[in-house]
């Protein structure tokens, strides 16, 4: 599987799930820090292809990663930011894309924050074609931070040795 990683640093913890809230339903997952999250940077989730990155309703500004199959495929948004890539640029897993605006009036007064969503393939509307971000991003390294090394294959069982000497033996015979 391609490297997936979280879309903030080490030290961010999510504020606000994938999950109905104040009379609705919150489409993504939102992620702070302790002592502020205004200006830190945000990064790629996955490698692609920045599909829209400026001004959105709703989020201030926001970017859109396309991710084909070969990086993992989807679709994910980072919303309430400053971009620091353009539409069409391509970004790899881990890559700093930007960093959390700082002006409380671009996310409905709340603190700085990044909202983050995954759609399975396209930019959707609100629905089942929208994924929980946190199963999503089991697993996820830290950005800047090496993926943990793959699990070993694990050894025969001791049983499958024996038969396999047992036959050796024999065919020696």
């Amino acid at each position: 599987m391609p490297p997936r990683f979280l879309p903030v640093a080490r030290g961010f913890y999510v504020t606000s799930p994938f999950a109905a809230r104040w009379g609705t339903f919150h489409w993504g997952q939102d992620f702070g820090r302790d002592g502020g999250s205004g200006g830190h940077p945000i990064y790629a989730a996955q490698g692609g292809r920045v599909t829209m990155a400026g001004p959105a309703s709703g989020f201030g500004q926001w970017i859109c990663i396309d991710h084909p199959t070969a990086d993992g495929s989807g679709l994910t948004v980072y919303g309430h930011i400053l971009p620091e890539v353009r539409v069409g640029e391509r970004v790899e897993a881990g890559q700093r894309i930007g960093r959390i605006n700082p002006d409380s009036n671009t996310n409905g007064g709340v603190a700085p924050h990044l909202h983050f969503e995954v759609h399975k393939a396209v930019w959707s509307p609100p629905g089942p074609d929208r994924l929980d971000p946190g199963p999503w991003l089991q697993g996820a390294s830290w950005p800047g931070e090496a993926p943990p090394p793959p699990p070993a294959p694990a050894a025969p069982p001791r049983d499958i040795w024996r038969l396999i000497h047992e036959q050796v033996i024999g065919l020696l015979r």
